[in-house]
């Protein structure tokens, strides 16, 4: 990402992290500043959503197709697939949570990830509930056990599905494929634990061709490959978790190759081994 200061430098920027589970929370001060999140920056970062709630000031959000303004009272939900420009007119100071795909994936969000989703907690009583939980976690996270946190990331999830969910439009005829295409998830989370799972056996079991599965797939941004990797890297974490089965029988159950493959794309999404993963997060 492309950085610029737009005024004279009065309070340097700061930003203090938080985990939650596999969630990163981020409290950012924010000097008067511009900058550009181009292709570039797409290509080499993970695929998330982002979840940013202001306390103060205004962050202004130009993407290809719309100029959206985060400000006190909103919450906005950004693809890192998008890309765009933004201003910090002035001193900002907010609160954003990186999403991981494969934390969100067994969740029911009606379709894929949104661009660019920007909800007014005036207008909506579930955004309300989403950000006043959100912005009361600091407060607890310290006191709670393994169990509490990780219940807490899936509130936190749960929520955000929702609210994607709800601010789904009626789209005509891609509202088809958006609604099999979670037809199709559903049977990929079923299978998940039954062996490879190819386009082929999505086509024969919803008696459709393969190139429709494609489709449905692609009109939420979306491959059949990536989101079959997100459900098993999905349920391998909630194992890590919530059980004490080995790494190698983790592996095997969620159709991974080996603990050594398992290993690899684990740390490739969670930046930590699945052993290290378990030692922080675990609550069995």
């Amino acid at each position: 990402m492309d950085l610029r200061l737009t005024g004279p430098v009065k309070r340097l920027g700061s930003a203090e992290e938080l985990d939650l589970g596999d969630l990163l929370i981020t409290d950012w001060v924010c000097p008067q500043v511009e900058g550009t999140r181009g292709r570039n920056a797409v290509r080499q970062d993970d695929d998330a959503l982002l979840l940013l709630a202001a306390n103060a000031g205004r962050q202004i959000i130009e993407t290809a197709d719309e100029t959206v303004v985060l400000r006190p009272g909103t919450v906005l939900i950004m693809s890192t697939r998008t890309t765009g420009r933004f201003v910090i007119p002035d001193h900002l100071t907010k609160r954003t949570v990186r999403v991981p795909m494969s934390a969100l994936s067994p969740f029911n969000t009606g379709g894929g990830a949104p661009g660019c989703l920007l909800l007014d907690t005036a207008q909506s009583p579930l955004v309300n509930l989403l950000h006043g939980f959100l912005m009361s976690l600091d407060r607890h996270i310290a006191r709670m056990s393994a169990a509490e946190v990780e219940g807490a990331r899936n509130s936190l999830l749960v929520l955000i599905a929702s609210m994607i969910r709800a601010s789904r439009p009626h789209i005509g005829d891609d509202e088809f494929l958006q609604l099999f295409r979670r037809r199709l998830e559903d049977w990929i989370i079923a299978h998940l634990s039954g062996g490879p799972i190819r386009v082929a056996d999505l086509a024969t079991a919803h008696s459709v061709s393969p190139r429709t599965v494609h489709r449905a797939f692609a009109s939420t941004g979306d491959t059949v490959g990536a989101v079959i990797r997100m459900h098993r890297l999905a349920a391998a974490r909630g194992d890590l978790v919530n059980t004490s089965l080995s790494i190698a029988a983790i592996a095997h159950r969620w159709g991974f190759c080996d603990a050594s493959h398992f290993g690899r794309e684990f740390r490739r999404e969670f930046s930590l081994s699945p052993g290290d993963y378990r030692e922080a997060h675990g609550c069995a």
